[in-house]
C-alpha cells in the first residue's frame, strides 16, 4: 500500500529496458475522471535523481521501501 513517505518505482520499463526510476511519494490525492467518472489514486512523487517532482497514477507504482 502506497503511504506518503513510502519509495516507489514504477511497474513500466524505461524504453532502454531499464527499470524506472526511484521516488519518494510526497502527497496522495483522490481525482474523478471527467470523462469516465472513475476514481483514481494519484501520487506526487519526487525523483532524487533528477531533482524533478511529478503526479503518477498510484495503481501503476509499486512499493520498494
Amino acid at each position: 500500500m502506497i503511504k506518503v513517505g513510502s519509495m516507489v518505482q514504477s511497474k513500466y520499463r524505461l524504453s532502454s529496458g531499464k527499470p524506472g526510476y526511484l521516488g519518494l511519494v510526497m502527497e496522495l490525492r483522490s481525482t474523478t475522471s471527467l470523462v469516465t467518472d472513475d476514481v483514481a489514486a494519484v501520487a506526487h512523487v519526487y525523483y532524487p535523481k533528477t531533482r524533478t517532482f511529478g503526479w503518477v497514477v498510484a495503481s501503476d507504482m509499486k512499493v520498494v521501501a
